[in-house]
C-alpha cells in the first residue's frame, strides 16, 4: 500500500512538471499512472479525479468514452495501454526521473568565500609606508607603522657675484707655428728603393680544360643537301603556278 501511495505521489508530481513546461504528451501519461497507482492503493475518487483533469487538459484522449476509470480499465485497448506505461515508466525509472527534474529545478549554490591563507614569507611588503610582521596572516588585523623619512640636507647658498672692476681685454691669441713643410731631397742622395708587393695567392683549384669537340659525323653533308634539294623543288612549284598563266597555250602540258 505504502508503495502505490509513494507512486502516486511521484507520478503526480511529473504530471505537473510536465505540465508547467509544455509538454502535454509526457502530462497525460503520468496522469494514467497516478490513476493507476491511485486505483491499486484504494483510492477509487483520487482515481476519477485525475481521469477528470485528463479529459479537461485533452478531451479526445482514450478515456473520454468511459464514465469512470473503473469502467475505463475494462476495456482491452485501456489494459494495453496502461500496461506499456507501467512497462515503460516503472516506479523505479519515475522517481529517478524525479529527482533529476528537481536537482534541474533547483537554484545554484551561493559560492563560499575563500579560506584565508596564511601568509609564509617572513615579511610582506604592503607599501611604500607599511610592512606585514612575521607570523601574521591576511585575515588578522595589521598594526602598520609608519617609515619614518630621513630630512634632507638643504642645498648650499649660491654664491653672490661681488662687484669689481670690469675685466681688461688681452691681446689675441696668436695662431700655432705653420705646419711643416716637407724637406726637398739633397741632389746625389738615393732614394729608398720601394717594398716589394706580396705575390698573389695561388688558386685554390685549377680551371677544367673545355670538353673536345665531338668529330663531325660522315652524314652531315647527306642531310644538308636533301634539304638543299626540297626548297629547290618548292621554289620550282611555286614558280610554275605563279607563271603558268602567263604561257602561250600548247607550250606546257
Amino acid at each position: 500500500m505504502n508503495t502505490q501511495v509513494n507512486s502516486l505521489a511521484v507520478y503526480k508530481e511529473l504530471a505537473d512538471h510536465y505540465e508547467r513546461q509544455k509538454q502535454p504528451a509526457m502530462r497525460d501519461r503520468f496522469l494514467v499512472l497516478a490513476a493507476d497507482a491511485a486505483w491499486k492503493a484504494g483510492q477509487p475518487d483520487e482515481a476519477e479525479q485525475l481521469r477528470q483533469r485528463l479529459l479537461r487538459a485533452n478531451p479526445h484522449h482514450l478515456l473520454k468514452p468511459y464514465s469512470s476509470f473503473a469502467q475505463a480499465l475494462e476495456a482491452p485497448d485501456v489494459q494495453t495501454y496502461v500496461r506499456d506505461l507501467r512497462t515503460n515508466y516503472p516506479p523505479e525509472l519515475a522517481d529517478g526521473l524525479l529527482r533529476n527534474v528537481r536537482s534541474a529545478a533547483a537554484p545554484p549554490e551561493p559560492e563560499k568565500p575563500p579560506a584565508a591563507v596564511p601568509v609564509t614569507a617572513p615579511l610582506v611588503d604592503l607599501g611604500a609606508d607599511a610592512t606585514l610582521p612575521l607570523g601574521a596572516t591576511v585575515d588578522q588585523p595589521l598594526k602598520v607603522y609608519p617609515l619614518k623619512d630621513e630630512p634632507e640636507s638643504p642645498p648650499p647658498p649660491a654664491a653672490v657675484p661681488t662687484a669689481g672692476p670690469a675685466p681688461r681685454k688681452g691681446p689675441t691669441p696668436k695662431s700655432g707655428p705653420p705646419a711643416a713643410r716637407p724637406a726637398t731631397p739633397v741632389p746625389g742622395t738615393p732614394r729608398p728603393a720601394p717594398a716589394a708587393r706580396p705575390a698573389p695567392a695561388a688558386p685554390l683549384y685549377a680551371p677544367l680544360p673545355p670538353p673536345p669537340e665531338a668529330p663531325a659525323q660522315g652524314g652531315d653533308w647527306l642531310g644538308s643537301a636533301l634539304g638543299g634539294l626540297v626548297v629547290l623543288a618548292g621554289l620550282a612549284l611555286a614558280a610554275y603556278t605563279l607563271g603558268r598563266p602567263f604561257l602561250p597555250p600548247g607550250w606546257l602540258p
